[in-house]
């Protein structure tokens, strides 16, 4: 079923899976571009509806479901953003209409141990694992990969279902949680990487890397630790920028990525990068807008432009290298929020400062990414100067949730 609203003719058509407030960007980025959006959506109050051209209802998780309800629409590109549950569609979708994009890296993007079987066929460094479908199975993992080691599902986003284990009796106590929330009937332990944690933004483009970034992570305290923001430059990116542009080259060719963005985990270790893992499509966590402002452009534009199958490279090329930060803002406990307060006075460079809850809205203490209830975006002369003024920001601000429950969800390490 789909509805459409009557608007001038549009020489292509995107179709955009998914139609949540991150997706907001794509249509808008469609409509000034002239490419007719297609948003493709289960029924419900998602905030992107109304501004796509076009939606299509259907279950995004389920690519042979999307295909059969878009059989009888001009397609000419696909694509989603800042979120992994359309990437199979989006790669099946392509393969299907014969539309440019991702190949077999958006099914693994899907699944972390097809994704990491990938990367050990193509040489590239990524912790020893194993599968585990019983407890016996993890008992093994552990006696073999030793302690401590991670324990992960492997179709969930934003560290949900990752857990680090120290003993056996830790991963035995967490395998449970771990089965719980995954959709499929196995996940994966995988050896402990001791080292920084960072990440790479980057695009390919009719086969070639459009451009590469890499960006500092800075972590929320949890189990395991995760970024609950970002920071540009990362400090180490200069001395490191050759290696991490042959790692993502390879990264690319192994999960076979195009025309699309794309968003990598990976961990510094000893001096070498190791890959945690990749997805085809721009990250979460206000990345898109923190590539935005570093070079100067429309990000979101170039998304589209790429998944037409355009050449997006000079689009990159004169970069204003404009330092930024960004935060996901988190209440300190689970409840309805009664009211924000934020600081009398904002500076300039505060480029974003939004919330997407009101009062009387339900908050969960802030666990991961989808606890978020605002986000902050900074630039300024150095990602040191921006880290700064997010802590006084955050410093300043009060999240009153039933009783005041100040700013614990925004701590950095």
């Amino acid at each position: 079923m789909s509805f459409a609203r009557e608007d001038k003719a549009l020489s292509k058509t995107i179709l955009v899976l998914g139609a949540s407030y991150s997706q907001i960007p794509l249509f808008q980025a469609a409509k000034r571009l002239g490419v007719r959006s297609i948003a493709a959506t289960i029924p419900g109050p998602y905030a992107g509806i109304p501004y796509a051209d076009e939606v299509v209802y259907c279950d995004i998780t389920k690519p042979e479901e999307v295909l059969q309800a878009v059989k009888d629409l001009s397609i000419d590109a696909v694509t989603t953003c800042c979120m992994d549950v359309g990437t199979r569609t989006m790669g099946y979708l392509c393969k299907m209409l014969s539309l440019p994009g991702p190949g077999i890296g958006a099914e693994a993007a899907c699944d972390k141990s097809l994704q990491k079987q990938l990367y050990e066929e193509a040489g590239i460094r990524t912790a020893p694992y194993f599968l585990i479908r019983s407890v016996e199975d993890l008992q093994r993992a552990g006696r073999k990969i030793g302690y401590p080691l991670m324990l992960k599902a492997v179709d969930l986003m934003g560290s949900r279902g990752v857990f680090r284990a120290d003993s056996e009796e830790e991963a035995l106590s967490w395998y449970p949680l771990v089965m719980e929330q995954t959709r499929k009937d196995y996940c994966i332990a995988e050896k402990f990487l001791a080292g920084t944690m960072f990440g790479v933004e980057a695009m390919m483009s009719r086969g070639s890397l459009a451009y590469v970034l890499p960006l500092g992570n800075d972590l929320h305290a949890g189990n395991p630790p995760f970024p609950q923001g970002h920071h540009v430059p990362w400090e180490r990116a200069d001395a490191l920028y050759e290696k991490i542009c042959d790692v993502t080259q390879r990264v690319c060719k192994a999960l076979a990525y195009d025309n699309c963005a794309l968003d990598m985990d990976c961990m510094l270790q000893d001096g070498e990068i190791w890959m945690i893992e990749s997805t085809p499509r721009a990250g979460a966590t206000a990345i898109t807008d923190m590539v935005g402002l570093y070079y100067g452009i429309d990000y979101f534009e170039a998304i589209v432009r790429s998944a037409l199958g355009e050449d997006v490279s000079d689009l990159f090329r004169a970069k204003s290298g404009l330092a930024n930060a960004s935060w996901l803002i988190g209440a300190d406990r689970t409840g309805i929020l009664e009211e924000i307060v934020l600081p009398e006075h904002l500076s300039e460079n505060v480029v974003d400062l939004s919330f997407n809850v009101k009062s009387g809205d339900e908050v969960r203490k802030f666990s991961s990414g989808r606890d978020r209830i605002g986000q902050m975006i900074v630039k300024g002369n150095s990602a040191g100067d921006c880290l700064e003024e997010i802590r006084t920001i955050l410093q300043n601000t009060e999240i009153k949730v039933r009783e005041y429950a100040g700013i614990g969800g925004n701590t950095l390490l």
